[in-house]
């Protein structure tokens, strides 16, 4: 294949990243205090926007287990988080209520539990602090893994094109980018197709025994 046809497709990949999912891959449109971590670390996550969200295969569903039919056309929120993490636990009532306000607009919460210790607690914490939707445990620990978390929670949204949007986010800013992504794919029932009417912390990825710094994240020690 020459260079020009090889530049011609890279180019014609771009508009397409573009037109599909608002999302140019390896750029983050969103401001930099949104995010949790420093530049490198911030490089990390944002080499994952504009590409295809990795897949969540997780074990011991509770609340149901999402499926394809069930995903598809929907903005999804991904909350890594860990049993024992108190920033996690503290933003539980925020995710119900994101689940529910958003429910609407073909937005779903998924909660990935995935820290390597604790996850036997899981379906207690789920009963006690009320999770409302979907959670399962992350046995393999390769959805973390996948998702470079970094610490607890990593929030992350995905497109209704299955693109990722945002790695990394505080619990505050999440809102802000569903928003935006919203006005750029706004929700399609099937009706609507037709034309009828249709708590700012975390903890690091590390365990339980790390230090709290850069202004309520907490990274390995």
């Amino acid at each position: 294949m020459s260079a020009r046809r090889v530049t011609v497709s890279l180019a014609l990949l771009m508009t397409w990243l573009v037109g599909v999912s608002g999302a140019v891959a390896g750029e983050n449109p969103y401001p930099s205090d949104w995010f949790w971590g420093n530049e490198e670390q911030r490089a990390v996550h944002d080499a994952m926007i504009g590409q295809r969200a990795p897949d969540i295969v997780l074990t011991d569903w509770i609340n149901g287990e999402p499926t394809a039919k069930w995903i598809k056309d929907k903005i999804v929120v991904v909350d890594i988080w860990a049993t024992w993490c108190g920033p996690c636990i503290g933003a539980i009532p925020h995710n119900n209520e994101m689940a529910e306000q958003y429910a609407k607009d073909g937005v779903v919460v998924v909660g990935v539990c995935g820290s390597r210790s604790g996850q036997e607690k899981m379906k207690q914490v789920a009963k006690e602090h009320g999770i409302k939707y979907p959670v399962g445990k992350d046995s393999t620990h390769k959805v973390a893994e996948a998702w470079n978390t970094m610490w607890w929670p990593t929030y992350a949204v995905v497109d209704r094109n299955q693109i990722v949007r945002a790695v990394g986010l505080k619990p505050s800013y999440v809102d802000d980018v569903i928003d935006s992504i919203l006005e750029e794919q706004p929700y399609q029932t099937d009706d609507t197709a037709r034309g009828g009417e249709g708590g700012d912390d975390a903890q690091d990825a590390g365990e339980e025994k790390s230090t709290a710094v850069d202004g309520g994240a907490v990274i390995d020690t």
